[in-house]
């Protein structure tokens, strides 16, 4: 059944829209597909409501297609984390905010498909014309964390500036997603998680 319209900001333009339908359309799609290659156009264009013509109006090909996907995955997984972080009480200490910040990603992670996934990233990074850009998206959480930092009474955290917190965070993601990527049967493991949970405090600690 084609998907109704999606409820947009009031400035999204038509093309926005119907871009954003249509990446739905694809996570609904290869939510239910045994792999990336088994997505069709056509599937794409029977779930979005639009013919296979207008999809690539919006897309260069379905590689484009995959890349917008992946940025949209990024941006609303990290975007995610923002509401806890916002939450976070003023007395919680570095390894409470750490703790729930890797489990954010950890639980995240574990309920995605590597076979998907895996396929999804190398199509990004062979797309895009920036692909030293790809953790940028994360960037969102360096505001978040300026303030938990600035307002914390637990006398625990370290006061960081906007490029050390980056730099922090590229370090944080590494530690999480690489084993995930690499397909490795480390991941998501009791000793995994405590590793990247000490070192990660280390980190971001007074």
């Amino acid at each position: 059944m084609p998907l109704k319209k999606l409820r947009t900001h009031p400035q999204q333009s038509r093309a926005e829209v119907t871009a954003e339908i249509i990446i739905q359309a694809a996570i609904q799609a290869l939510e239910k597909a045994e792999d990336i290659e088994s997505v069709t156009s056509q599937n794409l264009a029977v779930k979005s409501g639009f013919s296979v013509g207008s999809l690539y109006r919006y897309f260069k090909n379905k590689d484009d297609l995959y890349t917008s996907l992946w940025e949209f995955f990024v941006k609303r997984l990290h975007a995610g984390l923002i509401p806890k972080i916002e939450a976070f009480p003023v007395h919680g200490t570095v390894r409470q905010l750490m703790m729930m910040t890797a489990d954010y990603y950890f639980d995240n992670l574990r309920s995605r498909r590597p076979n998907m996934v895996i396929p999804f990233y190398q199509l990004f990074i062979k797309a895009t014309p920036e692909p030293e850009n790809v953790y940028k998206v994360m960037d969102v959480l360096i505001e978040p964390l300026m303030r938990v930092q600035s307002r914390n009474q637990s006398g625990t955290m370290r006061i960081m500036d906007h490029n050390e917190l980056r730099i922090c965070l590229r370090a944080s993601q590494a530690m999480i997603r690489s084993n995930f990527m690499e397909r490795n049967p480390h991941f998501g493991t009791a000793h995994h998680q405590i590793t990247v949970l000490d070192l990660m405090v280390r980190l971001f600690q007074k």
